[in-house]
């Protein structure tokens, strides 16, 4: 079961009480300074190692933060008297008050720097140089902390408190004789990834600055360049790269076009260029794709995106050329949280490794599959989880006692595990910035001089911090050049023979546990995933739609999300809503209302595909029991096309029957897009026939009875007028007994029959 995480502070307390019994407690942190300080100083460069003889040299800058001038301001060093002895003493040291006193300043003229003036926001350089004998050190071996006060006249005037301060540790330089100690560096790529609701990447204004001059990822690569012939090793998110790769391309969106990979669905091959004959020279290949279906944005990009795109194609061909042939630490895609997978969705772990092991194979990239929390500890499902050959870093205080291996790997519940110093990650002591690089420089240092004085052989394995402050990062591998450190290959360490250490040893606290992202965080990726797979099955071609959407929340489940797994749960909610508009423009349309004269008859609705690629669906129906539809079945649409599909509709109650219809996939998944209608029945009985027919046997019987009778005696009536017609006298026409000649006979005037 885990243990309380006041167990892993129990014992914590348990060994500063006996290091405390033995005469070397560690100063006790001091309450927090009300007041920040009106001069805020910064150390930009040290002699790394406090010599035997010589000189120790401080630069840096003083910067007015406050609405007062100050005058006079003198910038004096300072170190402790007492060293340091152990790690342990140097973990607490570092976590003291700035205000706290530490050691005493030098005042000797000469010794210090002084600005005359500077104004509210002004900043200025200084230079002190002390020789090693002025300053409080006993001289005994050890780490000492060092640093500069700066002491003015302004609002205040001048007394004893320092009105601004900036410190470190520095270690005596070790005796000669002994055999150098070994340190291998990480440099880590690691940071967020979004993506929009349409998959492209997100907060573009954020990579355009990491990848500015001075940017995060501008400066990892300045320090690799700075380190020269000194061995580092790169961990590297993927998920990072392929962000990268994908803005050097035009940050393409999310694409149903099909998967050219599939047989069949090959692109036609390319129209020869001008010029161009058929049977000559092939045109050069196009750059490979991590994912074969992003197309390459066809409108014209803006200066910003344009300009983004180039710094990414040019920070991966940097890259490229930095890593060389030396494997690359590869992390599960996405930065995942491998204890979270491990404990709610085993198979997201395997989909992380194998996508990181697609990405890195697509770049042409060196890598070795690695698992390195950046919380520096990992459940025990977890590393019990974790393939054979994946390389596995924990800090040291993922166990309940640092373990004493010679070599820095110990074999753990079956693996391998590398362990590295979660002390010199830490990085220095407040005020300044515990990830500054030459607070971290420092640490390094001083870490490994204390390993060297105790006889220690262990390795020092430190994994940077992702982000680095200050313009002096690519200094940082400079000053650890030193006749008693060799840095090595982190291949060289993990490649050493491992101590064995019980599973025991490791503690996961339920604190732990609570830190982990919650189950909430697997289920909203899943819902996302299953929607993908629900348009991949409606869409006919084969594309890589499950693929690009894996990858869109797979960087949902990182680390990274564990201060506010809402925000990761939100993001992959938007990804599922946007493949939920595109399922939902598969829509079905209704009439509005149907009346079935009789028992049964035809119904139409119409299928509309408003996606660009082809697909296959079905109509699924709902009555209430009373009503039944046939017919339908599968439909195939083309992309933009709209299909009528014809149903039967049968009852036998008359009334209102209401329908609801959905589009489905094939296996029956609802799509979304739904449509209802009212059915009325008007069933008309067998009598109302039969009184219909007798109705019509008496219509067509009168009809049949009248009408001889009205054509007799519409003929009488044509008769009569043809004999009234033949009596009356023509015009003109004189009398037979008239002596005078008759006239020739008219033609008689034909009588108008209707």
């Amino acid at each position: 079961m885990p243990r309380s995480s006041s167990f892993r502070a129990a014992l914590a307390g348990l060994l500063t009480f006996g290091i405390a019994s033995a005469g070397l407690a560690a100063p006790a942190p001091a309450a927090p300074a009300e007041d920040a300080d009106p001069l805020v100083v910064h150390i930009d460069t040290m002699t790394p190692v406090l010599p035997r003889t010589g000189d120790v040299e401080i630069t840096g800058t003083v910067t007015n933060v406050s609405d007062d001038t100050f005058t006079r301001i003198n910038l004096h060093p300072f170190s402790s008297e007492a060293p340091i002895l152990d790690a342990l003493n140097l973990q607490q040291s570092a976590t003291i008050d700035p205000s706290q006193f530490v050691g005493l300043r030098v005042t000797v003229p000469g010794t210090f720097d002084t600005i005359d003036e500077l104004a509210p926001g002004e900043s200025a350089t200084f230079s002190d140089s002390v020789p090693v004998e002025l300053l409080a050190t006993s001289g005994e071996p050890g780490v000492y902390w060092i640093g500069i006060h700066a002491i003015g006249d302004g609002a205040v005037p001048r007394d004893i408190v320092a009105d601004g301060r900036a410190r470190t540790f520095i270690p005596r330089e070790p005796s000669g004789g002994g055999q150098a100690r070994e340190a291998s560096v990480i440099l880590p790529i690691r940071s967020r990834v979004w993506f929009d609701e349409d998959g492209r990447i997100a907060g573009t204004e954020r990579w355009a600055k990491r990848l500015a001059e001075g940017g995060s990822l501008d400066g990892v690569l300045d320090m690799a360049d700075s380190a020269g012939s000194a061995p580092y090793s790169w961990l590297v998110d993927p998920a990072v790269l392929h962000a990268l790769a994908r803005l050097a391309r035009g940050n393409p969106p999310r694409t149903l076009t099909p998967d050219p990979n599939v047989p069949g669905q090959e692109p036609p091959p390319a129209e020869p260029t001008d010029g161009s004959e058929e049977g000559g020279e092939s045109p050069a290949p196009a750059e490979e794709t991590l994912t074969p279906t992003e197309t390459v944005p066809t409108e014209e990009p803006t200066e910003e995106e344009a300009q983004l795109a180039a710094s990414a194609a040019a920070w991966l061909e940097r890259f490229r050329l930095l890593v060389g042939a030396t494997p690359v630490l590869t992390l599960p895609y996405g930065d995942l949280d491998v204890s979270a997978a491990v404990r709610h969705d085993r198979a997201r772990f395997d989909q992380a490794v194998a996508q990181s092991t697609q990405v890195m194979t697509a770049l042409e990239l060196p890598s070795q599959p690695t698992v390195a929390p950046e919380n520096d500890l990992l459940s025990p499902e977890a590393i019990a989880a974790v393939p054979q050959g994946t390389t596995i870093l924990l800090g040291d205080n993922a166990f309940a006692i640092p373990p004493t291996s010679p070599t820095s790997v110990v074999r753990l519940l079956g693996h391998e595990v590398v362990v590295t110093s979660t002390g010199a990650e830490a990085g220095g002591p407040a005020p300044t910035a515990a990830n500054d690089p030459l607070a971290l420089r420092q640490r390094l240092l001083s870490e490994a001089a204390l390993r060297l004085e105790a006889d220690d052989t262990a390795p020092l394995v430190v994994t940077l911090p992702t982000v680095w402050r200050g313009e002096d990062a690519a200094s940082f591998f400079t000053d650890l050049e030193q006749p008693w450190l060799d840095l090595v290959p982190f291949g060289t360490v993990a490649a050493r023979t491992p101590k064995g250490v019980p599973a025991a040893s490791l503690t996961y606290t339920d604190d732990d546990i609570a830190q982990e992202l919650p189950a909430a965080s697997f289920a909203a990726a899943n819902r996302a995933g299953d929607t993908a797979t629900l348009l991949e099955q409606v869409v006919i071609p084969v594309t890589t739609i499950e693929a690009q959407v894996r990858d869109e929340v797979l960087v949902t489940l990182s680390e990274q999300h564990r201060p506010r797994p809402r925000l990761a749960v939100r993001a992959a909610d938007r990804v599922r809503e946007s493949l939920r508009g595109d399922l939902a423009k598969i829509s079905i349309e209704a009439p509005p209302a149907v009346t079935l004269s009789s028992d049964s008859g035809p119904l139409g609705v119409t299928l509309v595909n408003g996606l660009d690629q082809p697909v296959e669906v079905q109509v699924e129906v709902r009555t209430d029991g009373e009503l039944t539809l046939s017919g339908g079945g599968v439909r195939r649409l083309g992309p933009q096309a709209r299909s009528v599909v014809r149903f039967e509709a049968t009852t036998s109650r008359a009334g209102v029957h209401n329908v609801r219809l959905a589009v489905t996939s094939l296996d029956g998944v609802p799509l979304g897009a739904t449509d209802q209608l009212p059915i009325r029945a008007a069933r008309v009985s067998a009598l109302i026939w039969i009184v219909m027919a007798l109705g019509a046997l008496v219509l067509f019987g009168m009809i049949g009875y009248r009408l001889p009778g009205q054509i007799r005696a519409r003929r009488a009536e044509l008769a009569a007028a043809d004999r009234e017609a033949d009596q009356q006298p023509v015009p003109g026409q004189v009398d037979a007994g008239d002596d005078a000649a008759a006239p020739e006979p008219t033609a008689p005037t034909a009588v108008e029959r209707p």
